[in-house]
C-alpha cells in the first residue's frame, strides 16, 4: 500500500514537473496609455534615467534604495543601478538604444531576488499634441521563473507596475509648465 502512494504521488510530481517544462520560454509583458504631452516631454522623462526614478513604482516602493546613475545622463549608455528592499531587489539598467521621440531600448538586469536579464522597450507615437506610449519587457523564462508563474501571473504583477508607473508618468509630463 506505502509503494503504491510513493509510485502514485512520484507519477504525480513527474506530471506537474512535465506541465512546468512545457509552459513558454519566452515571456512579453505590455501596457500602452496616451498621454497628453508632446513626445518630447514624454520621451525625456524615460531617456534621462534619473528623471525615470520620479516616476517609475519601483522606486516608490522603497523609496530608501541606493540609486547609482553612471555615463551619459540620458541616451544611449546611461546607467542606473540600485539595492533596495527584498520588495525591489538589486539591479541595474542600461539604455542600449534610443532614438529621440520614438523609442528607448534598456537591459535590464537583476542580482537580487534572482539573477536574470530582460529587454524593455519604450515606444513613443505622436497622436496631435498628446503621446501614446507603450511599455514592454521581453524574456526568456528558465524552469524555475516558469514554476514560479504556474503560481503567480507574472503579466498581472508586472503589468499592475508598469500602470502605476504609467500613470506616475502621465501626472508629471502633463502638469509641466509650458
Amino acid at each position: 500500500m506505502i509503494r503504491k502512494i510513493f509510485l502514485l504521488i512520484f507519477i504525480l510530481i513527474t506530471i506537474f514537473l512535465s506541465y512546468v517544462s512545457m509552459q513558454p520560454s519566452n515571456f512579453k509583458i505590455v501596457r500602452e496609455l496616451k498621454i497628453n504631452a508632446p513626445p518630447e516631454t514624454v520621451f525625456n522623462y524615460v531617456n534621462d534615467l534619473r528623471k525615470f526614478t520620479e516616476w517609475n513604482p519601483w522606486s516608490k516602493i522603497d523609496p530608501q534604495a541606493k540609486q547609482i546613475f553612471k555615463g551619459p545622463i540620458s541616451g544611449k549608455g546611461a546607467s542606473y543601478s540600485w539595492e533596495g528592499n527584498n520588495d525591489v531587489g538589486t539591479g541595474s539598467m542600461t539604455i542600449i538604444e534610443t532614438q529621440p521621440y520614438a523609442f528607448i531600448k534598456i537591459q535590464l538586469d537583476m542580482i537580487k531576488p534572482f539573477s536574470d536579464t530582460n529587454n524593455v522597450e519604450f515606444s513613443f507615437k505622436a497622436d496631435g499634441n498628446a503621446t501614446n506610449i507603450s511599455w514592454t519587457i521581453k524574456g526568456k523564462a528558465n524552469f524555475i521563473s516558469k514554476l514560479f508563474c504556474v503560481f503567480i501571473d507574472r503579466d498581472k504583477i508586472i503589468g499592475s507596475e508598469f500602470e502605476k508607473g504609467l500613470q506616475n508618468l502621465k501626472k508629471l509630463a502633463e502638469n509641466i509648465k509650458k
